[in-house]
């Protein structure tokens, strides 16, 4: 079988005419088969081609797109499938050759200092490169003699007419003839190897590599060590005789070169495309190591199996003790091809070939007729095969109308399906904006109760005020004159006392009687109890007008404290001890607030709620017994102290200049977590049946949050009291346009 092979692969080498010539030239003598041409496979009709006006810096990007992957959309290069490594460039200008541009050259632009920026590829290319002549490529081997008579790797193949129409590099020489072959298997590594390797130390920069490359024309550099030889350890010790010590032993003048790695053009490219500093990089950094190596005596079979495995392209050569003899590259083996001695070779494989096509011609007779017996038998199994395929298909056919029918009928299931799940999708949908609308309605109707009672509220102690109003101010009014008139009285009366020491016995019954003297000194304190009353009465009033404002839907600057004053006025009647109540203290920490712009009436129902909760919590407290009746020599409590009597305290400040906090505390219970996260909710509440509605914390929060713009928190934990925190802004320019706007 590998003689089979062999012989298969080697026919591949027959000189034809290559594939790009006219169809008449195509036609093979004899009967032997067509077979694929080493040359045509050699030819890459896809090279990579650019203008002459390319920028250098694009051609590099193109050649080496590791580092940038992008086609010049001036460059006449055609696409790849993939990104891959070019070795070389071919300049056109209209469809003819003019130059070449290999990696040699970007090693030479390496060492060179001149900067190439603004450098085309006109300027650095090799012109008029050598090129081989569509009607002069009988065979593969005229292109592997050219390449070897001028020392060149990339040849050029142009038409007639000078138009380019592919390349034949070595490489690719190398994969055509690469499978398996005779000579190949004849001769060894030291038939081809170059003896005469540039070496250079560990010690030597990328940039002296490229400048040996460059002056001695070679696409690699060795790298070696300096080993001292020891000619007495060449012969292997025996029984009497052993090793002297190395101390004794005497080395030759020159020492052997050890190689350990090396570093090729590609390298060199690769180190200036990605803008390193060429003299920066020594040898021992840049080299490939490990290297792949073989001996002298190593066939080329064996090399051309080593470079498949390891995947390079070059091998070095090495002697019994490492040294370096020499290196062998793919572009070597096809070196050892003689054209006479190919053709020769050839012949004698042709006649083998007779020789074997004649007892295949009698195994194919026997083939034959074994072929005619199976056919009748085929024939029989087709006429079986007819009648089961008949039945086949009228099974088939009857299933097939079944399955229309239980199609259809699933189809209509499904469109029914889809069309209940489209209703019920709207109808959810539905149902969602009617509770949102029905969530909206009775927030939006729960504010215009409280609205309206708040108006109605207003208006009724608005009434009371006027008409309370009326007779205390008759009264304040006329206590004055009246004061005046009875101390005229008195005056009149201590004269008539002082002229008419002794008056009549009836006037002295009376005078004791009525106890005149007791009369006048209680006279002047009944007037001024009546006084501050009646000032009580009307401060009572005021108060009461303000906090129920007709006003309170305009935005207009505000007193905050003047708010918290008249709500406290408001509940004072909640505030005051009776029976066994104790009274509520409260201590006001107020800071020095601006006016602020905002609804007057609004943030006072909102002071009203908060405080009246507070009031409620400590209520509760009391009930259950945490607060007896206080005495009234009791210190009033503090703040951020433990408290022996139930107090509220309330803090203002600004904040940041923009807002200002107004801060209400008890020093209650307190609320626990689950309540707290529910303590805005509309229609929440843990009061009993009667006594609340759960919409005053609601409604405070749309007044301070949404009408006014500011934020209200509540913080409290069990038995550390409660805090509500109310933040409105200063002047919030945008409350008055939404206001005016509703």
């Amino acid at each position: 079988m590998l003689e089979e092979e062999q012989l298969q692969h080697f026919l591949d080498f027959e000189p034809q005419r290559p594939a790009i010539q006219s169809s008449q030239s195509a036609v093979q003598p004899q009967s032997r088969p067509i077979y694929s041409s080493p040359f045509d496979r050699a030819l890459d009709l896809n090279p990579l081609t650019v203008t002459p006006e390319t920028p250098i810096a694009q051609v590099l990007a193109l050649m080496n797109p590791m580092r940038i992957c992008c086609q010049l959309a001036s460059s006449t290069s055609k696409p790849s499938n993939s990104p891959t490594k070019r070795s070389c460039v071919l300049v056109v200008k209209e469809s003819r050759l003019i130059g070449i541009f290999t990696e040699r050259d970007i090693v030479k632009l390496a060492t060179a200092e001149a900067c190439s920026i603004g450098v085309t590829i006109a300027d650095v290319m090799t012109p008029s490169p050598i090129t081989l002549k569509q009607s002069d490529a009988p065979d593969i081997f005229t292109a592997i003699f050219m390449l070897r008579q001028h020392q060149i790797r990339h040849l050029p193949v142009v038409d007639s007419c000078d138009r380019l129409l592919g390349i034949i590099t070595r490489e690719a020489i190398h994969e055509a003839l690469q499978p398996v072959n005779l000579l190949a298997n004849l001769r060894c590594a030291a038939d081809v190897m170059t003896s005469e390797v540039i070496h250079a130390p560990t010690t030597a920069s990328a940039l002296d590599l490229a400048q040996l490359m460059v002056k001695h024309r070679v696409s690699c550099v060795v790298i070696v060590q300096e080993q001292i030889h020891y000619p007495q350890l060449a012969i292997a010790p025996t029984k009497n005789h052993q090793f002297p010590p190395k101390s004794e032993l005497h080395p030759i003048d020159s020492p052997i070169l050890i190689p350990v790695g090396i570093v090729t053009e590609r390298d060199i490219v690769q180190f200036h495309t990605l803008e390193l500093n060429l003299s920066e990089i020594s040898a021992a950094n840049a080299m490939s190591a490990p290297l792949f190596c073989l001996s002298a005596t190593d066939s080329l079979w064996n090399a051309h199996q080593e470079m498949q495995r390891h995947c390079v392209r070059r091998l070095v050569v090495v002697g019994p003790g490492g040294e370096l003899l020499g290196i062998v590259s793919q572009t070597s083996l096809p070196q050892v091809f003689n054209q006479s001695e190919m053709y020769g070779t050839i012949e004698l494989l042709q006649q083998a070939v007779d020789d074997r096509a004649a007892q295949l011609h009698k195994a194919n007779e026997q083939l034959q007729q074994e072929i005619f017996e199976r056919q009748r038998a085929q024939e029989a199994l087709r006429q079986a095969h007819d009648d089961l395929k008949r039945q086949v298909e009228e099974r088939t056919a009857q299933l097939l109308e079944s399955n229309e029918l239980l199609r259809r009928d699933i189809i209509k299931r499904q469109r029914v399906e889809e069309a209940l799940r489209l209703k019920e999708t709207r109808l959810k949908n539905q149902a969602q904006q009617l509770e949102q609308t029905v969530r909206k309605l009775q927030q939006t109707q729960t504010q215009l109760v409280q609205t309206e009672k708040m108006s109605s509220l207003g208006q009724m102690i608005a009434g009371i005020a006027h008409e309370i109003n009326n007779p205390v101010n008759f009264i304040y009014g006329n206590l004055s004159h009246t004061s005046h008139y009875i101390q005229e009285l008195i005056q009149l009366l201590q004269l008539y006392q002082q002229h008419y020491p002794e008056p009549a016995p009836e006037i002295q019954e009376v005078v004791a009687e009525i106890e005149i003297d007791f009369l006048v000194e209680d006279l002047s304190k009944i007037l001024s109890s009546m006084q501050v009353g009646t000032e009580r009465i009307r401060q009572i009033v005021l108060s009461m007008r303000n906090f129920s404002r007709s006003d309170q839907s305009n935005i207009k600057p505000v007193d905050i404290h003047e708010g918290l004053d008249n709500t406290l006025l408001i509940l004072q009647h909640r505030l005051k001890a009776y029976g066994g109540h104790p009274a509520i203290q409260i201590i006001k920490e107020y800071g020095d607030l601006p006016p602020i712009k905002c609804c007057g009436g609004q943030m006072n129902q909102v002071f009203m709620n908060i405080i009246g909760n507070a009031i409620d919590a400590l209520d509760d407290e009391i009930q259950n017994g945490q607060w007896a009746k206080t005495g009234k020599n009791v210190q009033p409590p503090t703040p951020n102290s433990q408290q022996t009597v139930p107090a509220i305290i309330i803090r203002t400040e600004v904040l940041d200049c923009d807002f200002v906090a107004i801060r209400i505390s008890d020093n209650g219970q307190g609320i626990p977590e689950e309540i707290r996260s529910q303590l805005f909710d509309p229609f929440f509440t843990t009061k009993p049946v009667g006594k609340g509605t759960g919409l005053g914390l609601s409604i405070s929060y749309h007044l301070v949050v949404e009408q006014h713009g500011g934020r209200l928190n509540c913080v409290s934990e069990v038995g550390q009291g409660t805090e509500f925190t109310i933040e409105i802004p200063i002047n919030p320019q945008h409350l008055a346009r939404s206001t005016s706007d509703s």
